[in-house]
């Protein structure tokens, strides 16, 4: 059953979250006593899942980011997810102390905000979010939720995801020292060092997203193109 925050058992909002609708762009809210909190799940990206996955990740939000950014089950990402890695499902999300971000679907806390990992779990991309949602509304914690997905079943798929992450990960680092030159002189304040990138991309018949997309972000055939094209790399001069 979902929360609310009257039902919580805890203060509820801990903290007035509206003096960063810069970083949202949009109003930001705090649920009403008795608006129930849907579940809310959050993308990592492959670097940071992979260390979530291993215990070793500081905090959910980004480094630099003051919001933990998180979205419902109805919300649909702004890109393509093409190595399908999974996300973070938030089964007691009103312990973040989450506010209405003032974009549907979208929900933002202080990325500072202490987080009981034991009310966090990760869903591997195999096992749809769909399937998962009714589960998240009912279970307390992750070990519960293992448990709904299959026990042995599910540590398989978490095992098998982790396994894939490595491979995306080396894949994606061999590829960052060549490309980065590149990146960065598509990002120059100069024109002239940006139009000699561009020629360059055109060249060896790359598109600008190809270098600059988050790796999971850019399709396995386009990431193929790059890998092949950055040994014949000419850098801008």
């Amino acid at each position: 059953m979902l929360e609310t925050p009257e039902r919580a058992g805890t203060a509820y909002p801990a903290e007035d979250l509206r003096r960063y609708q810069f970083h949202t762009g949009a109003p930001l809210r705090p649920l009403k006593p008795d608006e129930p909190c849907p579940v809310l799940y959050r993308d990592l990206g492959p670097v940071a899942l992979r260390r979530y996955l291993r215990g070793t990740l500081p905090r959910l939000a980004g480094p630099l980011t003051p919001l933990l950014y998180m979205r419902t089950l109805s919300f649909r990402e702004p890109y393509t997810d093409y190595e399908n890695t999974g996300r973070l499902v938030f089964l007691r999300p009103l312990h973040v102390q989450p506010w209405d971000s003032g974009v549907p679907g979208v929900y933002v806390a202080r990325a500072t905000r202490p987080v009981d990992l034991s009310t966090v779990a990760y869903c591997p991309g195999s096992i749809p979010l769909e399937s998962v949602e009714p589960l998240a509304r009912e279970v307390a914690d992750a070990a519960e939720l293992r448990e709904a997905l299959g026990g042995r079943v599910y540590d398989e798929a978490v095992s098998g995801a982790l396994h894939a992450l490595d491979g995306l990960v080396a894949e994606m680092e061999s590829a960052e020292t060549r490309a980065e030159p590149l990146r960065r002189a598509l990002q120059s304040n100069q024109r002239d060092v940006r139009l000699r990138a561009r020629d360059e991309l055109a060249r060896l018949g790359l598109k600008e997203n190809d270098l600059c997309a988050a790796w999971h972000h850019v399709p396995r055939e386009r990431r193929a193109l790059l890998m092949d094209a950055l040994p014949r790399l000419r850098l801008p001069g």
